[in-house]
């Protein structure tokens, strides 16, 4: 470092640390031609001045403005009516094209603070390692030995959001309050979930017991527990929220429903463990898990796996032999099953169901052939099929815990080097069962045309898009294993196969755009809940 690079300009602030011990936030010794740190980073040392001189009051003051009359510019040219002004009050009459891209109403900007929550959240989530471990830094090192710049995240996350607020400048954010929706709702959720065959898909509800509770509340002959309550309360916000498209739900409050049903949280947990409980924090998990919450609904979901270890749906057959909510229970047991080894697999956290523990034997009533999974079930299917298939997070959780977990870090490398190879196998030989038009590699770049005719993608539902996206996923966290846990050299073929899942996933976006939501972008790594699909089936 050169002394006279350290002089900051008049007004500035004099700065004594080299670029890589400024990001890094540690002292610097300031030793030539290399401190410390840079010396055994193996990175240039080098000295940015980042600062600005000091602007007084009154330069503040006229940036200020002008940063107004341009806002205020604009608006006008957008059509937007100035709160406060005359103009805003009268009616004048505007081209379609103004009508359509500037309502006079600011519009709810939530559903982008949730996609910039969960961008943030996996983006967390896929770095090399964790917070402050070597392999993090050794991941800023080299950005900043490449590109001779630091890697500022914050700074991204900031231009992200002012881009955002000046293309949609009268946006502000919903805020949810607790609101109880009426039992008419009630009543038409459950008679929608079941007439559309949801629960083939996310099975959260018994139908003929929660049908039950409704009838002897409106006939007066009782009154419903905390525990019911939650549980149907949670499904009109589950329902409404997931096909909220559908007209008889478009008044609805999904959110509110949800703010509302925990308030019962607390009493709920003083509630014995049943069937209705188990049910209400399950739905709260899958409302939760998309909403930006991902952490949160992991503890919902934690509850809910541990009233399943209770009531016994991790075994095949009932405790109680006479117990005929047992084929329930074991449906959502396959459901939170998904949802524990999704989470696990990308958050490198280990699951909540231990494969040991529990009898993985298949549903009697499971859809096995793929030829079926990815074609929309008719309403009311008695065919179980769930939002992604089982045989999936099977290999989710053979991957993490074979690659991942902290028994596997410590394993030979050759060894890790035969676990990457024989689950690459494993999902070659999983992908190969996909029926011919619905393989992954039919949208992978460079594939022919007559590869990409014979697909459907208006019978594309949520499940045939979940296992695509999860199989991309898959090979990505199964590859990624051999450059960021400790081994000696990356593989240059799992390099090359790590980075083709990641343009594959990119171009299958493209490709299904019309039946994703263009916010849910940054969240469909995380399938069984994704809530914006427009689409279920």
């Amino acid at each position: 470092m050169d002394d006279a690079d350290a002089l900051a300009p008049r007004g500035g602030r004099a700065r004594s640390a080299c670029d890589l011990c400024r990001h890094k936030k540690i002292r610097c010794d300031g030793e030539k031609p290399a401190c410390e740190n840079c010396h055994f980073a193996g990175v240039v040392c080098t000295f940015t001045f980042t600062g600005q001189p000091r602007k007084t009051i009154r330069e503040q003051l006229s940036e200020a403005k002008a940063r107004v009359r341009e806002l205020e510019e604009f608006i006008a040219v957008r059509g937007l009516p100035l709160s406060g002004s005359p103009q805003s009050c009268i009616s004048s009459p505007c081209s379609p094209l103004s009508l359509s891209s500037a309502p006079s109403l600011p519009q709810d900007s939530s559903v982008y603070d949730t996609a910039l929550e969960i961008f943030q959240q996996h983006l967390e989530w896929s770095w090399p390692g964790v917070a402050h471990s070597p392999q993090r830094s050794s991941f800023y090192a080299t950005i900043y030995r490449q590109t001779g710049t630091i890697l500022d995240m914050s700074g991204f996350w900031a231009r992200v959001t002012d881009f955002y607020k000046s293309q949609y400048p009268a946006t502000q954010s919903k805020v949810a309050s607790p609101k109880w929706p009426s039992y008419q709702l009630v009543q038409q959720c459950l008679e929608y979930y079941s007439a559309e065959g949801l629960y083939a898909v996310f099975p959260i509800v018994d139908v003929a017991a929660a049908q039950a509770i409704i009838t002897d509340h409106v006939s007066g002959r009782d009154t419903p527990r905390i525990a019911d309550k939650a549980c149907l309360f949670a499904l009109t916000a589950f329902v409404t929220k997931l096909h909220h498209h559908q007209p008889m739900f478009a008044e609805a409050d999904s959110d509110g429903y949800a703010q509302a049903v925990l308030t019962l949280v607390p009493k709920l947990m003083l509630e014995p463990n049943d069937v209705r409980k188990l049910e209400a924090l399950l739905i709260l998990a899958l409302h939760l898990a998309p909403a930006g919450q991902p952490e949160q609904a992991q503890l919902f979901l934690s509850m809910a796996i541990r009233i399943l270890y209770h009531l016994g749906a991790h075994r095949k057959s009932p405790l109680d032999p006479n117990d005929k909510s047992h084929d329930h229970l074991r449906a959502m047991f396959w459901l939170c099953y998904t949802m524990d080894k999704e989470m696990s697999i990308r958050s490198c956290l280990p699951p909540l169901l231990q494969d040991v523990d529990c009898d993985l034997d298949f549903p009697p009533t499971y859809v096995e052939s793929f030829d079926l999974q990815f074609m929309p079930p008719a309403p009311a299917t008695p065919h179980l099929l769930l939002p992604t298939d089982i045989r999936v997070a099977m290999l989710k959780s053979k991957v993490y815990h074979g690659l991942y977990s902290c028994q596997a870090q410590k394993f030979p490398e050759a060894r890790r080097l035969e676990h990457i190879r024989q689950l690459d196998q494993e999902l070659s030989d999983l992908k190969a069962s996909f029926p011919v038009g619905f393989r992954p590699e039919s949208f992978s770049p460079g594939g022919s045309e007559s590869s990409h005719s014979p697909v459907n993608f208006h019978n594309l539902g949520l499940r045939g898009i979940n296992i695509h996206l999860e199989y991309y996923y898959c090979l990505r966290k199964l590859h990624e294993a051999s450059f960021t846990c400790s081994l000696s050299m990356p593989l240059p073929s799992s390099l090359e196969l790590y980075y083709q899942a990641s343009r594959s996933t990119l171009l299958y976006y493209l490709r299904v755009s019309g039946l994703v939501d263009r916010f849910s972008f940054w969240y469909p790594p995380i399938p069984p809940y994704n809530h914006q699909f427009r689409k279920v089936y």
